[in-house]
């Protein structure tokens, strides 16, 4: 991550905003949850290298609103009656981050385009 984007995702008053996740929230996933996370995170930058070379601190801003979207569904896929906890939570945002960055990033070529 950029120093300049990571002192802003960082700074007080950004802890408030509901598209970057709180260290609270990350701390009350288990271990496992927040290495999956990491390995999806990192699997979806891997695959939009491209992205993040034409525009590094867009491309961070909306990989954070992504995160954190992807992370409130699968909270709530994980609080379901009939789920299994951490592998709903894991299952659910492995499934959601990379559609989520997918039209994210397809949305803005589109405007670009037109």
């Amino acid at each position: 991550m950029p120093t300049k984007a990571r002192a802003t995702a960082t700074a007080g008053p950004a802890q408030a905003r509901e598209d970057i996740i709180s260290a609270q929230a990350l701390s009350t996933l288990s271990a496992g949850a927040v290495s999956a996370m990491s390995a999806v995170g990192a699997a979806v930058l891997k695959r939009h290298k491209h992205a993040m070379a034409k525009k590094p601190e867009w491309f961070w801003h909306i990989f954070a609103k992504c995160e954190a979207k992807a992370a409130r569904i699968a909270e709530q896929a994980a609080r379901a009656p009939q789920a299994c906890g951490d592998a709903a939570f894991i299952e659910s945002y492995a499934r959601s981050l990379p559609k989520l960055m997918a039209a994210a990033l397809k949305a803005h070529e589109k405007a670009l385009g037109d």
